[in-house]
């Protein structure tokens, strides 16, 4: 009877993990770390060498899982969270431990339709027509607006530095589909304010399309702030491919009404080239303009920045790249320099 006992115990406690690997969750992430050098960080104009954290792709840790349900249809899920290699942080801003992605969805050949906390349709579109399909985070303004310096009132207001309305949507449903070469996207974010639904909420339409040769992508994106107030954007390009060479090109624009201040307009264009010189190594460079304008003044950043990788592996690469900023108005940093240059070299492993 002992036996017996400590055999079905055994088998109580395979259960959870037969019942586990059924579910085909996955543990994945990426680690980046290096170094960077740059110039101009300060009003007095030093130069500061610092190591860096996600630089050429951001950090994280997540888990996805998918379950096939019959009949062509799946339940998925996605879990992901950020995290800072320097220091070992979770990168969870207002405490939020899934801070990049939290969404279950259902799917089949339709497509499919996911809740929670994902990417806007516009983010994805800007990662599409970008020549460096956002790498290098920290720096490109399309990603997260990295390294424009918007107006306080702006920001305040609810514009964002990349120009398109922001990276993700909390609150969010979204469908996805893929037919052929041709991708389609919707979105609605709720904003959950009593007797109003319009406040908070979100709504955008996106597609791209690739074919053996041409590319092209667009999205649109409305939203009201908490208070009220109209933000719109859109973002549009294309581009072509031949061999190893792939050339894009595409502009952003959001604009966000006001009560007493008008309306803030930040705009970026931007297009480059990447170059697969041989199986290993990718070159890229690319030029990223933004543009800002209100009644209270208006400015410019101009980035170029060149980037080459080496690829030991489908895992794990080296990078390295370098990049010139100029600024202009209402876009000069808090240091009051009007340019910068910089320098950085970094290892990236994805698992």
């Amino acid at each position: 009877m002992k036996t017996q006992a400590n055999l079905m115990l055994a088998l109580a406690a395979m259960l959870p993990a037969a019942a586990f690997a059924q579910s085909s969750v996955q543990l994945y992430g990426t680690i980046d770390g290096g170094l960077r050098y740059q110039t101009n960080v300060d009003a007095a104009g030093n130069h500061l060498v610092s190591t860096t954290s996600g630089n050429y792709y951001s950090n994280r840790l997540g888990f996805r899982g998918k379950e096939d349900l019959g009949n062509g249809l799946n339940a998925h899920f996605q879990l992901e969270s950020g995290f800072n290699d320097k220091t070992g942080a979770l990168d969870n801003t207002n405490n939020v431990l899934f801070n990049r992605t939290a969404a279950v969805g259902l799917g089949g050949d339709w497509g499919s339709i996911d809740a929670g906390r994902q990417y806007t349709v516009a983010f994805r579109t800007e990662k599409f027509l970008d020549p460096f399909n956002h790498h290098y985070t920290p720096l490109v303004p399309l990603a997260s607006g990295a390294g424009t310096s918007l107006p306080a009132a702006a920001k305040a207001a609810g514009l964002t530095a990349s120009s398109n309305s922001g990276t993700r949507f909390n609150n969010d449903i979204q469908y996805t589909g893929s037919f052929g070469g041709l991708t389609l996207r919707a979105e609605y974010a709720l904003g959950e304010i009593a007797d109003d639904a319009s406040k908070g909420s979100a709504q955008g339409a996106a597609f791209s399309y690739t074919g053996s040769t041409l590319l092209a992508a667009g999205a649109y994106i409305h939203k009201q702030t908490t208070a009220g107030f109209d933000n719109d954007m859109f973002v549009a390009g294309g581009g072509f491919k031949s061999g190893g060479m792939t050339v894009k090109a595409g502009l952003s624009r959001e604009r966000q009404d006001t009560a007493s201040a008008g309306s803030y307009r930040n705009e970026t264009r931007f297009g480059g080239i990447s170059y697969q010189v041989s199986k290993p190594v990718d070159l890229t460079a690319a030029i990223y303009r933004s543009s800002f304008d209100s009644a209270a003044g208006a400015g410019t950043r101009q980035l170029i920045i060149v980037g080459g990788t080496y690829y030991f592996s489908k895992h794990t690469n080296l990078y390295a790249e370098v990049d010139v900023n100029r600024y202009e108005g209402a876009l000069i940093p808090a240091s009051k320099q009007t340019s910068q240059r910089g320098v950085s070299l970094g290892v990236m492993h994805a698992f």
